[in-house]
């Protein structure tokens, strides 16, 4: 009598139970690896969101940034408010800046005596230099807050924000 050796239709059918049983998890696994990817690239999107709107303000004129909590209005062509971004443009964000002025700002300084008779610009001595001195100067200095904020899976408000200053000192008052 003669053996026959090989695979037999319900062999092949457990293996390839087996092998979809393990399939499922490593599925999974993908799904949550894709939406992890989004939810990073959202977050790229919005740091990059956030410091350019920030360059733009430190390069904006002075007396143009607007004083106040949540502003949403633009100015001088800075986007703020509700705000669309990504490769599809498939992105909402929310961008808005909280300013205020840093009041009184205060400096001790000591003056030269530059037009001393006795004075020379390459080797100063001790005697050159004024009295120490205070100035307190009002509305020069404005600290500027932006803050991005987004949604994401199931409604979950996620935020990045920045704070930088902002000065002028040919504005002196005080």
């Amino acid at each position: 009598m003669l053996k026959k050796s090989g695979t037999t239709l319900i062999e092949i059918m457990i293996a390839l139970f087996v092998l979809a049983s393990a399939m499922i998890p490593i599925a999974s696994i993908m799904g949550y690896g894709g939406r992890a990817t989004s939810k990073d690239a959202r977050r790229i999107l919005a740091m990059q969101l956030l410091d350019k709107t920030l360059r733009q303000m430190l390069q904006a004129d002075y007396d143009e940034i607007p004083i106040g909590k949540n502003i949403q209005n633009g100015f001088e062509g800075i986007a703020l408010g509700d705000v669309t971004a990504g490769q599809d443009k498939g992105f909402s964000f929310n961008i808005s800046l909280d300013s205020e002025y840093v009041n009184p700002v205060k400096f001790k300084y000591r003056g030269v005596g530059v037009n001393r008779p006795t004075f020379k610009a390459d080797s100063p001595v001790g005697d050159d230099f004024l009295p120490e001195e205070t100035i307190s100067l009002n509305d020069v200095v404005i600290k500027l807050t932006v803050t991005v904020t987004w949604n994401e899976q199931q409604n979950l408000p996620v935020s990045v924000s920045a704070m930088t200053y902002r000065a002028d000192f040919q504005r002196r008052t005080g």
